[in-house]
């Protein structure tokens, strides 16, 4: 979102360059922007959408606020909350009253799409939706604590700060979003296994569901992927299921689509494992960056030195029309190598959610609607297994 949000006019100053995205909750006048963006998705084809508070870290609003950081943490997270759920009311009752539904121009930092687990050739449907937005879900975003894409940083912080300190932390981050009315969590970017361990132990006791996603390149602190890890990682998320975490969902965000494809290979060849993931009820995710930002990544990343007007996509993903056909295509290879949550991270826009719901039902044959959901939400004829999301 915060890609769009400076499209639109949030202000690339120094306290962006600070805290991100997260500008614009700190700026009152940029609220109903947030709504708006939101509001976006949603009518473009997001089934749920992510709160707005990835910019809230502890690590940039100390800099920040340094006399009273925690509290504006706090209180703007849980205001990111309630604006994607004023979002999510707003629109659900405008398309309820006009029936309208089109796809518009925006950034997103993840939209899922509902489609089928299992045989290839499921029929889709578009299916009705309840008019006070009951089946759009808003998922409160958790975040890094110390950076993305630096498992260096995490690594320094655990051993200076501890565990308590991370636990603590996320526990009062899900606390201000399940006040601000999210239906469930979901970890962002997680930096390392350890990273996400804490987190869930800091947000399953809340009673609603987590969806657990790494940074897609698994990296090292030295910043160079390991998708080979996947497995051990899969493994890890199923024993905090076995524990009696609420985990819906593992999978993998903000990385090159190739990244994210070789983490997935890598748990579909390991022996068991698939079946070991849907026995606990695991399901896969995959959303990947459309942006061209490896070089970024490789080197460290740093919200200092960020700068949304020098970001580009991949042409080779985007098409030279902006209709994203080639990330569509590795959106189809995710789905065949076992992801059943599937989407865009940054880069995608609702030009991109389009295409993929297409590019599903162009290669499934469709079955007749049972009601044409307000944001042609994807979802199967039957044994529905998959969730949709917008950030």
């Amino acid at each position: 979102m915060g890609g769009q949000l400076c499209l639109d006019g949030m202000p690339q100053d120094d306290l962006f360059r600070k805290i991100w995205s997260a500008r614009a909750l700190v700026d009152e006048s940029l609220h109903e922007l947030v709504v708006q963006t939101h509001r976006r998705y949603i009518c473009a084809g997001a089934n749920a959408i992510t709160t707005s508070n990835y910019g809230v870290q502890p690590s940039y609003y100390a800099k920040a606020f340094p006399d009273d950081w925690e509290h504006r943490m706090l209180h703007d997270t849980a205001l990111a909350a309630k604006l994607a759920v004023r979002a999510r009311a707003l629109e659900c009752r405008r398309i309820d009253e006009t029936g309208d539904e089109q796809v518009t121009k925006g950034d997103i930092r993840s939209v899922y799409c509902t489609l089928h687990e299992g045989s290839a050739d499921i029929p889709l449907v578009v299916s009705g939706r309840s008019a006070d937005g009951g089946d759009v879900r808003v998922l409160g975003s958790l975040p890094p604590l110390c950076e993305s894409h630096r498992t260096d940083l995490f690594e320094a912080a655990l051993k200076e700060r501890g565990e308590d300190f991370f636990v603590s932390t996320y526990r009062k981050l899900a606390a201000s979003l399940l006040e601000g009315g999210v239906d469930a969590f979901i970890l962002e970017t997680m930096n390392t296994w350890d990273e996400a361990r804490l987190a869930i132990h800091g947000c399953r006791d809340f009673g609603i569901p987590i969806i657990v996603c790494m940074e897609g390149g698994l990296r090292d602190q030295m910043h160079v992927p390991h998708p080979e890890t996947a497995p051990e990682i899969a493994y890890h998320v199923i024993e905090e299921k076995k524990k009696g975490a609420p985990i819906e969902a593992f999978g993998f965000n903000c990385a090159p689509p190739e990244f994210i494809t070789s983490c997935l290979i890598a748990i579909e060849n390991e022996p068991g494992l698939s079946k070991e993931l849907r026995t606990y009820g695991v399901r896969i995710a995959a959303y990947a960056n459309c942006n061209d930002r490896e070089h970024v990544h490789s080197r460290g990343f740093n919200v200092a030195d960020l700068d949304a007007s020098s970001t580009k996509v991949r042409k080779e993903l985007t098409g030279t029309d902006g209709q994203y056909h080639g990330y569509a295509i590795f959106v189809r290879e995710f789905i065949e190598h076992g992801a059943t949550i599937v989407g865009g991270c940054c880069g995608s826009n609702p030009e991109s959610i389009h295409m993929i719901v297409q590019s599903y039902a162009a290669h499934h044959q469709p079955c007749a609607s049972i009601g044409m959901e307000s944001e042609s939400r994807l979802a199967s004829s039957v044994n529905a297994s998959t969730i949709p999301l917008g950030v």
